[in-house]
């Protein structure tokens, strides 16, 4: 008999990690391996009221308190999965579900999708370090997205309590595959699209990444950069716009939106190099399993797990947070050098198929519920 679990998780819209996680469990043999009882906690509103406090933020936590509380009152599932967030703001709100499932005799598994907690952990006041403790005693078990993760929680949970489950997606297609690199026109293969797609924010790396356009231009190289997704920052789009003009980049940088589905992956397989250079905490970002499917040479930074996928050197460049010089330094450089573009995208698309695809996930989501439920784990 299917094991019943309760499943507390967002949807899109809108489009961020949490949300892409759940649609992919949701339509896969997860559903299969265990009787999931989904809680929706999506948001619908725009990506701006993230982590803000309003009344329709704390009518929805409301909503989803009792929606669970019901469901608890008839359920004979075993286990709830709760999404941890890494603010006091989310924590506090994700707190009424993890006592909520204890007071009922659940076993918990709480997810992080991010690489920030123990700056939030240790920037917290004496009472809020008590609550965080407190609370993460209580659980079963912790999802991590990477195995560099895994000290944010050192003397707050048993190491044998943390499973990794880095994210996967199937993102396959034409001009997908291990041949993907290099193929196309003779515009792609001279290296000259560049590929930016995220959340637009400072601290995705968006303005670094444009402040690199000059630095690209002034060598004479003719390169083309698309910035594909949506505005999350206030005033961030009229600072960016601004920067254009004034540096005459118009004909340069083109502002796509955000796409999904077949849109994005037009722009993958329309690009030569991925940029994606975050100055802030990341988790283990959907857009790099992408760009590593797509078969292309990534230039990023080193946070959160990005270090597990993309291998400085061998897929890619790993660079400074924050330095545009360095974005140009190696976007030229790939340019310049075809055979080494070429194989580092190959090798994107090999590290891809081995580790991330989306069985890789599924099977790593089903394998930690499964240990949560036949063993609470090390409690010490």
């Amino acid at each position: 008999m299917k094991s019943e679990i309760i499943f507390l998780a967002p949807t899109p819209p809108p489009v961020m990690g949490p949300s892409i996680a759940t649609q992919i469990l949701l339509k896969s043999r997860f559903v299969r391996e265990f009787k999931v009882i989904h809680i929706d906690t999506a948001d619908r509103r725009p990506l701006t009221t993230l982590a803000k406090w309003d009344v329709t933020n704390v009518a929805l936590a409301f909503k989803h308190y009792f929606r669970l509380f019901a469901i608890l009152l008839t359920s004979t599932s075993e286990l709830v999965y709760i999404p941890i967030s890494q603010t006091v703001q989310g924590f506090l709100r994700d707190v009424p579900f993890i006592m909520l499932s204890k007071m009922f005799r659940k076993k918990v598994v709480l997810h992080l999708r991010g690489g920030n907690f123990r700056v939030f952990y240790d920037s917290a006041n004496g009472l809020m370090k008590w609550i965080v403790r407190t609370r993460l005693r209580s659980i079963e078990r912790m999802i991590v997205l990477g195995s560099c993760l895994k000290p944010m929680f050192a003397g707050l949970i048993p190491d044998g309590r943390i499973s990794v489950v880095p994210n996967g997606i199937d993102f396959n297609g034409r001009g997908f595959g291990p041949d993907a690199a290099g193929a196309g026109t003779d515009m792609i293969k001279r290296g000259d699209i560049i590929l930016f797609l995220s959340n637009f924010m400072t601290a995705k790396g968006v303005f670094d990444v444009l402040h690199s356009v000059p630095i690209v231009k002034r060598s004479g190289a003719d390169i083309r950069y698309i910035f594909a997704g949506e505005w999350v920052e206030d005033g961030g789009e009229r600072a960016f716009m601004s920067y254009v003009g004034r540096e005459r980049l118009t004909s340069d940088v083109e502002i796509v939106g955000a796409k999904i589905g077949a849109e994005k992956k037009r722009l993958y397989g329309q690009a030569d190099i991925f940029v994606f250079p975050p100055a802030a905490a990341e988790g283990h970002p959907w857009v790099i399993i992408e760009a590593m499917a797509a078969g292309l040479p990534i230039i990023t930074t080193n946070q959160g797990c990005i270090a597990e996928s993309v291998i400085d050197g061998d897929n890619g460049f790993i660079i400074p947070p924050r330095d545009p010089g360095a974005i140009a330094d190696k976007i030229l450089f790939l340019r310049n050098h075809p055979e080494v573009r070429e194989k580092m995208g190959r090798r994107s698309r090999e590290l891809y198929e081995a580790n991330f695809t989306e069985e890789h996930f599924v099977q790593r989501m089903i394998d930690a519920i499964r240990a949560t439920l036949k063993d609470e784990g090390d409690r010490a």
